[in-house]
């Protein structure tokens, strides 16, 4: 039984939410039992694939995750697995990824691989009108123009130098 299969029996003459009792669990309670701690107990939910139910805590206040008697019982016999040596938490269900997808980060403005100068040229004209205003850019935008992040004040990079004039504010001069 999986936890979409976590039963609800309602006690005799009333049908409120309060008064219903799962089939199983609680969470909270389990993992108090189990010989490892919290955190490898919800890494044992994962890589064990059990999804927890929610459902009324005992005073019928509340919703607490619950887990039925059988994946109670998975999660025991896997948790004293652990807590006698015999098996790793990375040894259960190894298909299971538990890293999420990390997006791919969009190629840098200041590419040094690329043939086009398009984009060198655009930084060269805004340090340039940087430079002519005077006017304050930000650490991103200082970041961009000078083609590093300037850490600390002042930066000199390609004959232009940056001073941080405050919290987010350069500004940039000729070096």
């Amino acid at each position: 039984m999986d936890s979409a299969d976590l039963l609800l029996t309602l006690s005799p003459g009333s049908m409120e939410s309060a008064d219903a009792v799962l089939d199983g669990i609680r969470l909270a309670e389990l993992a108090e039992e189990l010989p490892v701690g919290r955190s490898s107990v919800f890494e044992l939910l994962k890589r064990l694939a059990i999804v927890t139910g929610k459902g009324p805590d005992a005073d019928g206040k509340g919703r607490v995750a619950w887990v039925s008697n059988e994946q109670a019982d998975r999660l025991r016999a896997a948790a004293h697995a652990v807590n006698s040596g015999e098996k790793k938490i990375a040894d259960f269900s190894a298909a299971i990824s538990t890293r999420t997808p990390q997006t791919k980060k969009a190629p840098s403005v200041a590419s040094t691989d690329s043939a086009d100068p398009t984009p060198f040229l655009a930084r060269l004209e805004a340090a340039e009108r940087a430079v002519a205003s005077g006017l304050g850019l930000t650490t991103a935008e200082a970041s961009w123009v000078l083609g590093v992040s300037p850490g600390s004040s002042p930066v000199t990079r390609g004959g232009i130098t940056a001073t941080r004039t405050g919290k987010n504010c350069w500004i940039l001069a000729k070096a």
